[in-house]
């Protein structure tokens, strides 16, 4: 993964880790454990979706522990004619294997790198995101 001195991402430029992208990743306030599969993640990814995510100002990450009390989940502003886009995980990946937690991660990244659609006209947005997540270094275990 790749990032330019004016807030882009470019296949070009400087490897990341890089502090503005630890600093746009550091915003989301994950649980230590998660930011460690989440940034694994987002380094699979290709430059493209990597900018998709990174430059879109409505898009927010998150994380929360399932419990009895509902929980607050704190999404972004929709942009003009695009609504905004949230990825919550549950903590409770902490039980699960890592090659599941980082498919997890990487399936709901491309639901809202999809925009919780398929990839073409009548595809179900499920295996899209399942083939998307593949497509990135994630397959379904």
């Amino acid at each position: 993964m790749k990032f330019s001195p004016h807030g882009l991402f470019s296949p070009t430029i400087i490897s990341v880790p890089h502090p503005q992208f630890e600093s746009w990743l550091a915003a989301f306030e994950l649980e230590p454990f998660l930011r460690l599969h989440v940034t694994a993640v987002f380094d699979a990814l290709p430059i493209h979706v990597l900018n998709d995510f990174v430059t879109d100002p409505a898009f927010s990450l998150c994380d929360y522990e399932p419990s009895h009390a509902p929980a607050q989940i704190t999404v972004r502003a929709p942009m003009a004619k695009r609504p905004s886009r949230s990825v919550v995980l549950k903590r409770t990946l902490r039980r699960r294997p890592e090659n599941f937690i980082r498919w997890v991660i990487a399936h709901e990244l491309a639901h809202a790198h999809l925009r919780n659609a398929g990839r073409h006209k009548g595809e179900d947005p499920e295996h899209a995101a399942d083939s998307l997540a593949a497509d990135w270094g994630f397959p379904k275990p």
